[in-house]
């Protein structure tokens, strides 16, 4: 069941043919046309949307920026239940989306807008993330206490803190435990003077999707201490990516573990035939993964973003093993 949670994401943008030209290069994703509401398209679906931004927000200066969608079953009820809360804004009272359903936008009592959607119009993407799928929700604020009591009310969510360091971090969940999205009290250094829902995108490499959102006039903002990346598009639209897990990034988890296989019987053919070029051949295996990626992964992950010095120490170590090894093998040759 989606309801209760993020199902959704689009862009309210300025400019929609700088917009499809960014996410295009950014995410691989193509697009309808539609000028009105276009959808994006992973290589089998519909993974998000870009459209303009709204006259009233036009007038108010607002930025592009990315709305972020919640399943319910009774958008009125919802509604009415938000507007019980002070500090919170209806920005956009119930109407339809299409003959399938009904959206209404709300602001939560720190400001940060979402909307609810009502019907059977608008979907998650299906099957194992992709490069450009929303993965998760973030929300940047001052202090846990603005908002808690106003999402237990509207959606029956708990807030249960998971970190202290670097700030206070807290995984918001369904009344079914699952985990809906992340609640983070970070400094205004960090989050800026707005408060906001922000979605966070995969991306298959950290490094190569900040080479390409700069090459495409956007900027890396920060720098989050677990991976995550913020930035900024060419149109100021803030959002986060963070690079899928290895097997998820090669495109299907079914697929045959063919490289650690190999790299398997590089150990048994080391060992049992006590063959040490073998040895070369696992540490170059092992250290090429990481050099794509940017991640190590030596007991627990290590990332090239986050961790620099001990991402280069193993990368380091691993290959200069494998040329000792192999010129120790071919030196015996």
């Amino acid at each position: 069941m989606t309801i209760g949670h993020f199902i959704w994401t689009d862009l309210s943008t300025f400019d929609m043919a700088l917009a499809r030209k960014t996410y295009a290069d950014l995410f691989g994703w193509s697009f309808d046309g539609d000028d009105s509401y276009d959808f994006a398209q992973d290589k089998t679906q519909a993974a998000a949307a870009v459209f303009p931004m709204p006259e009233f927000l036009v007038k108010i200066n607002m930025p592009s920026f990315w709305m972020s969608y919640v399943h319910v079953e009774d958008l009125d009820a919802r509604v009415e239940a938000a507007r019980r809360h002070e500090g919170a804004i209806i920005e956009i009272e119930p109407q339809p989306f299409d003959e399938h359903s009904r959206i209404a936008l709300v602001r939560d009592p720190s400001g940060a807008g979402f909307t609810m959607v009502e019907g059977s119009s608008l979907t998650p993407p299906e099957g194992p993330p992709q490069p450009g799928h929303a993965v998760r929700r973030f929300h940047h604020l001052p202090d846990i206490a603005l908002i808690a009591d106003f999402y237990k009310d509207l959606f029956g969510w708990t807030f249960h803190k998971t970190a202290e360091a670097p700030w206070p971090v807290y995984d918001i969940r369904h009344p079914d435990g699952s985990l809906v999205a992340v609640a983070e009290e970070v400094p205004e250094e960090i989050r800026g003077k707005f408060r906001y829902w922000m979605p966070c995108f995969a991306v298959g490499s950290l490094e190569q999707a900040a080479e390409k959102l700069s090459a495409l006039g956007g900027e890396v903002t920060v720098e989050l201490p677990d991976g995550r990346l913020m930035g900024a598009d060419p149109q100021g639209a803030a959002f986060m990516f963070t690079a899928l897990e290895p097997e998820a990034a090669a495109g299907s988890s079914d697929a045959m573990p063919w490289k650690a296989g190999l790299g398997l019987l590089c150990i048994w053919l080391a060992v049992v035939l006590d063959i040490p070029l073998f040895w070369g051949v696992l540490f170059l295996l092992w250290s090429w993964p990481a050099l794509r990626t940017g991640r190590a992964d030596f007991i627990e992950p290590v990332r090239r973003s986050t961790h620099p010095l001990l991402f280069w120490g193993l990368t380091g170590t691993w290959i200069g093993l494998s040329l000792w090894a192999i010129a120790g093998a071919l030196g015996a040759l």
